[in-house]
Parts: C-alpha cells; structure tokens; sequence
C-alpha cells in the first residue's frame, strides 16, 4: 500500500508542476527565413518591392506589432499575425528616386517572441542612374592667382537613349563656372545612342582659398530623372601657407618658443626678405629650409612680454607682388 500511495503522489505532483509550468516551446519563435536579401539591379526612379518571409516554429500565435524602416525612402507592410507552423512576410518598398549606387535599406521588426523581441531585415540593391555622367566628378587642385584656370568636361548621356534636354546647371562652388552645349560628333561618347551633352566646368584662378565640396546640379527634361548632381572637391591653395596657420601658446609661462613652417605652393620662386613682431617681448627669425620654397618661422616669447591675454602678430615681408605680405597671428595668456 506505501509503494502505491507514494506512486500516485508522484503522478499528481509532475502533473500539477506541469499545469503551472508549460514548456517553452508553447511560445512563439520568430525566424526570418532571409534576414538578407539582394534584389540586383533596379533603374533610378524604379520602385523596389521585396517580401521578406518570417515563419512561426513556436506553438502560439506569433505577432510582428511594428516593422520600423531606416529612412524614409522605405515603407514597411506585415502581416500581423502568423500562426503555428506558417510562414508570413514583411513586405519591404523602397522608393529609389533619390538613390544611387549600391544601397542597402533596414527595417526593424518587432515580436512577442520573448527570446527574439526584435530583428532586422536588410535589402541590397544597386540603383543604376537613367542619365549617366562621364566621369562623374570633378576634383580641382590649384594655387591661387599662381594656376592657370581648372577645367573639368563631363558628358551626360541616357542610358536607354531617351531624348532629352540639359535646362540648367548651377553650383554654390565659389570662382567655379559651369556651361553646357548639345555634343558635336567629336565629343560624343562612342556606343551611345540618343542625344548627349557636355558640361565644361571652370574654376578660376582667383578662387578663394580652401577645400572644395559641393555638387554641380544640373536640371533636364528627361521624363524620370530631373536632375543630375555631379560631385566636386578638391583645393584652392594659397601661394605661402603656415603650419600652424597661427602661433597658438595656449596659458604659457615664459621663456617659451614655437616654430611654424611657412611653405611656398608657386611656380615661382619667393624669398621671404624680412620679419617683425608687434608685440614687444616676442623675438622673431626666419630659418631658410630651401631658399625661396619653404622655411622655418622660430617664434621665442621672453620673459618681459606684458602678462596676461595676448594677441599679437607677426609680419613677413616677400618679394612677391601677388603675396608681398604674410601675417601670422600670435595667441594665448601669459601667467
């Protein structure tokens, strides 16, 4: 009788331990079938719809409640509800009209999938332009008031020969001129059917002085692409530059000194003649590293400059007529 009162305890225990503790595989478990997924190559302005399949290998109803897209060139469908065993989707849209070159788009999709709550879905593709630019950029590198003026030639062409006109080309690149013509039958491009154009892209010699970064935007007619940026960098140099471009001592203690390399970017050759300071204290002397290309500024702060902030300058005097002058900011407090 023990043995038998014993075994029928056992059963009724495991069976009530069972009936408060269900297995896990009761849950939901999402799994995307192709978390990644590579579609080709679409057209500019073509609009790319792909399914991602997300089967449900749990024994509950498996709920997607948001599927989040990365930009807003995406939008993202769902199913909200895949049942036991079935497989749903998430569709993904991607609008390519301000895309191009190899792209990839997420979307992040959130579960009641307590061990995967969330995942992302990732859609490559490789969005080939309708209007195709030869080269497709431009970079300038000149020396100001010293190079002659830059030019740049592109030429625009529709990849499956449509028609169409170039209406504008403008830029916010400072010194840079952008002009466009119809190509004559020595410009064109070879193999290429339908109407082509060239754009001449000229920076001029007295271009300000700094990096360039900017697009050449240009505006057509054609009926799916109206408007084609071309990139443009590059430098303007300046013919002496500083390195550092100032003397900067921060909060010194003095005696304290710096040096600055001074750097002629010219065709020409440009001596550096004289050098003063307007700060009294500040001894200043020109080293030649190679005479008329590149020396060294010594800059010594000694002990009877005034106390407190400074802001000072150093002139340099050439024999340049484009550059007769270089000033040399000097900085800091002096304890």
């Amino acid at each position: 009788m023990a043995i038998l009162f014993l075994f029928v305890f056992s059963l009724l225990f495991q069976t009530t331990i069972s009936a408060q503790d269900p297995p896990q595989n009761a849950n939901p478990r999402a799994v995307p079938l192709d978390a990644t997924s590579d579609v080709g190559a679409y057209r500019k302005g073509e609009k790319i719809s792909h399914d991602f399949l997300i089967k449900n290998e749990g024994k509950s109803p498996l709920l997607i409640t948001e599927a989040r897209p990365s930009c807003g060139c995406t939008v993202a469908e769902f199913d909200k509800t895949i049942g036991p065993g079935a497989v749903g989707k998430v569709r993904v849209v991607v609008d390519t009209s301000a895309l191009f070159g190899a792209i990839a788009k997420g979307v992040t999709v959130l579960t009641n999938d307590p061990l995967l709550p969330q995942f992302q879905l990732i859609l490559r593709a490789n969005v080939a332009p309708l209007i195709t630019v030869k080269p497709g950029y431009a970079r300038f590198l000149i020396v100001q008031d010293d190079s002659a003026p830059s030019e740049s030639i592109q030429v625009l062409s529709a990849a499956d020969g449509t028609p169409f006109d170039v209406l504008r080309a403008e830029t916010g690149v400072a010194g840079l001129k952008v002009t466009y013509h119809e190509a004559t039958a020595a410009e064109r491009l070879p193999n290429l059917a339908g109407k082509q154009w060239v754009l001449r892209l000229v920076l001029a010699s007295d271009a300000p002085v700094g990096s360039l970064s900017d697009y050449v935007h240009v505006t057509t007619n054609h009926p799916q692409q109206r408007q084609v940026d071309i990139p443009v960098s590059g430098f303007v140099r300046p013919l002496f530059t500083s390195t550092p471009s100032e003397a900067q001592f921060g909060s010194a203690n003095v005696p304290i000194g710096q040096i600055l390399i001074l750097r002629n970017f010219s065709t020409q050759s440009i001596a550096l003649t004289s050098v003063e300071s307007d700060t009294k204290g500040i001894d200043v002397l020109l080293e030649p590293v190679e005479q008329g290309r590149e020396y060294n500024l010594k800059i010594a702060l000694q002990t009877n400059v005034a106390k407190g902030p400074l802001n000072g300058k150093i002139t340099i005097h050439t024999d340049s007529k484009k550059v007769p002058v270089l000033v040399i900011p000097v900085k800091g407090t002096i304890r």
